[in-house]
């Protein structure tokens, strides 16, 4: 059960307020630049606004630069000199006229061929196409990996999804079927990596409590350098 309260501000950062279950505080910046501030149930909001102070050049920033990608799309990316990430990297987009629809990622270049090369529509759907094969190829090998690396925990999921999750990385259901965002194709896979030993410790704890920490820490003991990285690419 969640409940949202009227949207609230500090300085210039307007935010909004989701109080839950949950046991931490947690601050996101949406796609389209709105900031939610989550948050247990009965947390003071004198203590939501001092996060918020504390945390106000992060927001500013991620902020600021989702309000541009919001106002440039979809031209900005989608024609010549656009950039794109794969694996960690940036890439610079060419356009290339072609009858046969291709992605090909190569040194610092991402090279696109499509037949209407001005249509952005398609040029955005063949991309989300390509990044999907992509983590269909990648991720099994690398979710077989972490349960071999970590076989003396006795990690038994169930199966793996992999489709686009707007506000997670991972997520881990009570059936033990892990699901992984699609977006992390764009990240080094030590992220990916950690994103899927979050989600396999949820086979053991089905919850953000004491035991889970533990177990994370265990496993992953980078775990809380590498999910601060993860910020910078804003997922909630």
């Amino acid at each position: 059960m969640q409940k949202i309260i009227k949207p609230h501000s500090f300085e210039d950062i307007e935010f909004k307020i989701t109080f839950s279950g949950r046991r931490t505080l947690g601050i996101s910046v949406l796609p389209d630049s709105t900031v939610v501030v989550r948050v247990p149930f009965r947390t003071p909001v004198s203590t939501v606004n001092r996060i918020v102070s504390e945390k106000a050049d992060w927001i500013r920033k991620h902020r600021d630069g989702a309000k541009q990608r919001v106002n440039n799309r979809p031209d900005s990316i989608f024609t010549d000199g656009g950039v794109h990430l794969f694996r960690g990297s940036e890439y610079v987009l060419t356009i290339m006229k072609s009858g046969r629809n291709y992605v090909r990622f190569f040194d610092g270049t991402v090279e696109m061929g499509l037949e209407k090369t001005e249509d952005h529509t398609a040029l955005k759907r063949l991309m989300y196409e390509h990044y999907k094969d992509q983590a269909a190829s990648l991720f099994p090998g690398l979710l077989n990996k972490m349960v071999e690396k970590h076989h003396e925990s006795d990690f038994k999921p169930t199966g793996l999804v992999i489709r686009t999750m707007k506000r997670r990385w991972g997520s881990c259901s009570s059936k033990g079927k892990i699901t992984l965002s699609t977006e992390l194709i764009k990240l080094p896979d030590l992220y990916i990596e950690y994103v899927i030993v979050h989600e396999l410790c949820h086979l053991k704890h089905h919850n953000h409590g004491a035991g889970f920490y533990n177990l994370l820490s265990e496993l992953f003991p980078e775990w809380k350098q590498v999910r601060k990285q993860m910020k910078m690419y804003v997922s909630v």
